[in-house]
């Protein structure tokens, strides 16, 4: 289910996944963190929902990068369809 500070994308194979989802407390000076959860597509049409296998934590600022070097590898945009 797709949540409002929900953002996923899925790399070229079609096999893995990233979910990046803002988190809702602050910390160290109101410095706002994103979680970020990696995983792999179930289902021979990932028609299952993803199974994710690690999850860790970043400054958006450090998110946003994180983000922008995954398109530049070739890593989608995706809806989530679970």
């Amino acid at each position: 289910m797709k949540k409002e500070n929900d953002f996923w994308l899925i790399d070229s194979n079609s096999v893995g996944v990233i979910r990046f989802y803002k988190k809702n407390e602050n910390k160290e000076n109101f410095i706002q963190y994103m979680f970020i959860e990696e995983g792999i597509v179930m289902g021979m049409y990932g028609e299952n929902p993803p199974l994710m296998k690690t999850r860790k934590e970043m400054k958006i600022e450090e998110a946003r990068l994180f983000w922008k070097n995954l398109i530049t590898e070739g890593w989608q945009k995706t809806k989530p369809r679970w």
